[in-house]
Order: structure tokens, then C-alpha cells, then sequence
């Protein structure tokens, strides 16, 4: 080069010129577009890979062709077309193809993830100013609770050919007045501390004493109504019985795991009956209530509440829906069967399968 200073500066003069008629090229294919785009693009990567794989002329001679690119503004649902060589261009479409169902399939999935997300129910409760008592089987809990919140479907008769009802003399009512075709395993004076016991329930189709232990890990319940606490008002406290009704859930669940679970609600009981000298009054009976919607879950257990269809403005039960100021006329059950069979859970055999 010192020798021959004129061969540098023809060599430099040369140099010069390829790199202008490169830029210009280049210029000539991407001067449609915004090279602020393509480089924050994650897609200049490719790009700048084939330009390594390919030569200069082969890139320099290359016909052009339109590819998409994803949009980069926030927000933009539509692909842009951008005009690149064809040398890059089959390339890059691929690529973009490729980045594109990869985006498609995740966004599947999240979609089906979303949608096989089970609804959770949520029990609300309503508090309120508590009043004091002196007794050693309750205190007022200062909140109500209200039927689990859940989107339930309105079925027929025969939703409850598989259910079993589990309670005391006001379960003995739907079981004799509401006309519904499930298993019956109740009697006068149950309660939570005995429904599992030795002495068995009575099963209302026979009327023999049955032993509930055997019969729920014989037996297949697709629904479990279960309605205790009347009974319970002057046994333990609140919390006790709370203990043993979480207790015999369990027990219930894990021999029935397959059973939609609805606590009932005990029903209030009338002015003349509300007697805050004793345990038998409905802050007591509110109390027990409260505690079992506790135990509901939204999922597998739900808490049903059916006071509003024969209690008044203040919670007591009205004169002219009772005889006795605690248990129901004969005609008032259709309303109590209408208001169970406007509170179903039917699920999807998909949603089953899942579960098990």
C-alpha cells in the first residue's frame, strides 16, 4: 500500500462507493418503513441473523416481498405489512408464523383455564347491633347470614330423586308435605350430636331405625340436605355445637365426596314462642344458623336460607304459617319445596370429572 498510494486511494474510492450503494439498496427495501419500529420489533433478531447468513449479493440482488409484523402499540389488534427482501422474507414469515401460534396456543390455554375455573359461592352475613343475653348456651352474634351467593339453576322434581334429606320434626314436614321423591332420615328430637350415632334415624320410607354410618357409606347421594339446631338450643354453646356440626361435615364429605351439601337453615319461630327468658328464642336460633353458614365452602357446601319466605319484617315467624308458633301448615311446604328447587347446583360432567 505505502508503494502504491494511487491502489489505496482506488481501493478506498471503491470501498466508499459499495458501502453507498448498500446503504442505498437497503434504503430502496426498507424505505417504507419505520426503523424505530423494526428495531424495537423482537423480530429485527431475525433479521439481523440471515443478513449474517446470507452474502451482500445475494441480499443486494433479492426480489422484495410483504411480511407481517406484529404491532408494538399498546392496544393494536390489527398486523402491519411491511415490505423486506425475499431473501429474508420466507424466513421471517416463518418465524412470524411461528411467534404467532405460539401466541394463539398460550392464549388458548389461559381461555380453557379460565373457563374450567370453578364459580366459588360466597355466604354473606349481615350484622347488626347485638343485644346482650345472660346465658350460658348463646350470645347474640351481632350478623345474619344469608343463602350462599351462587348462580343456581331452577330445576324440576326430579332433581331430588337422588338427595337425602337429614333433620329433625320440621325435615319430618318436607318429607310428609312437599312431595318429593328423595330418602328421608329424621325424627323428632334430633340433633347434631345423635344423627350419627348408634340409635340410628328414622328412614321415613320404612320407618325403621336405620344406622346413618352405613347408610352414607353404602348408599351414593348426589345431594345431602342437612337441617339441625332446634333441638341443640339448650345443649352447649354455640361454639360447641359448631365443633360437632364441623365434625360430622367432614364425615358426611368424606364418605359422600361426590355430594353437593346444602346446610338448611332452622327456621325462626313466632312472637308468642320467642321467648328471651330461655334458650328458645330466635337470637339463639340465629346464632346456631350463623354458625353453620360458616361451614359452607361455596363449592361443595351450600347454605340455604328460607326464612324470608315465612318470617315478617322482624324476623319472626308468621302467625298465619304456624299452628303451633314452630312448625308450618301442611300448605306452606310447596312454597318451601319451590324455594329448594330454585336454589339447584347442577354440574358439568366435566367439572365432576375434575373433582375426582
Amino acid at each position: 500500500m505505502r508503494s502504491c498510494p494511487y491502489l489505496a486511494v482506488l481501493l478506498s474510492i471503491w470501498l466508499f462507493m459499495t458501502i453507498c450503494g448498500i446503504a442505498l439498496i437497503v434504503y430502496r427495501d426498507y424505505g417504507k418503513m419505520k426503523w424505530g419500529d423494526l428495531i424495537s420489533n423482537p423480530l429485527f433478531a431475525v433479521v439481523w441473523e440471515v443478513e449474517k447468513k446470507n452474502n451482500v449479493s445475494n441480499f443486494m440482488g433479492a426480489e422484495s416481498v410483504m411480511v407481517k409484523l406484529p404491532e408494538q402499540a399498546a392496544g393494536a389488534s390489527n398486523k402491519r405489512l411491511v415490505l423486506l427482501p425475499d431473501a429474508i422474507g420466507a424466513q421471517i414469515g416463518i418465524r412470524v408464523e411461528e411467534e404467532l401460534t405460539k401466541e394463539e396456543e398460550a392464549q388458548a390455554v389461559e381461555e380453557e383455564m379460565e373457563t374450567e375455573k370453578p364459580v366459588v359461592g360466597q355466604t354473606v352475613f349481615v350484622e347488626y347491633p347485638p343485644v346482650a343475653t345472660d346465658s350460658i348456651y348463646y350470645e347474640d352474634v351481632g350478623k345474619t347470614a344469608l343463602t350462599t351467593e351462587y348462580p343456581y339453576t331452577k330445576v324440576g322434581e326430579d332433581y331430588f330423586k337422588d338427595a337425602a334429606f337429614l333433620g329433625d320434626s320440621r325435615t319430618m314436614g318436607i318429607s310428609d308435605y312437599a312431595g318429593l321423591d328423595a330418602d328421608f332420615y329424621c325424627e323428632n328430637g334430633m340433633t347434631i350430636y345423635k344423627l350419627l350415632g348408634e340409635k340410628g334415624v328414622t328412614w321415613q320410607k320404612t320407618g325403621e331405625k336405620v344406622n346413618m354410618n352405613e347408610v352414607l357409606q353404602q348408599k351414593k347421594y348426589g345431594k345431602i340436605y342437612i337441617m339441625l339446631g332446634m333441638n341443640e338450643l339448650g345443649y352447649g354453646d354455640t361454639e360447641y355445637f359448631r365443633e360437632h356440626y364441623e365434625a360430622v361435615l367432614a364425615q358426611i364429605r368424606e364418605w359422600q365426596p361426590e355430594a353437593v351439601i346444602f346446610l338448611m337453615a332452622n327456621l325462626h319461630v313466632s312472637q308468642e314462642k320467642n321467648n328471651l327468658d330461655t334458650e328458645f328464642n330466635n337470637i339463639n336460633i340465629n346464632a346456631k344458623n350463623a354458625a353453620a353458614a360458616s361451614l359452607a365452602d361455596g363449592i361443595d357446601v351450600f347454605y340455604l336460607d328460607s326464612n324470608p319466605c315465612f318470617t315478617d319484617e322482624n324476623g319472626l315467624l308468621m302467625s298465619e304459617r304456624t299452628f303451633d308458633g314452630v312448625h308450618l301448615y301442611a300448605d306452606n311446604y310447596e312454597i318451601w319445596k319451590n324455594f329448594l328447587m330454585e336454589h339447584g347446583v347442577v354440574r358439568e360432567p366435566a367439572e365432576q370429572t375434575a373433582e375426582e
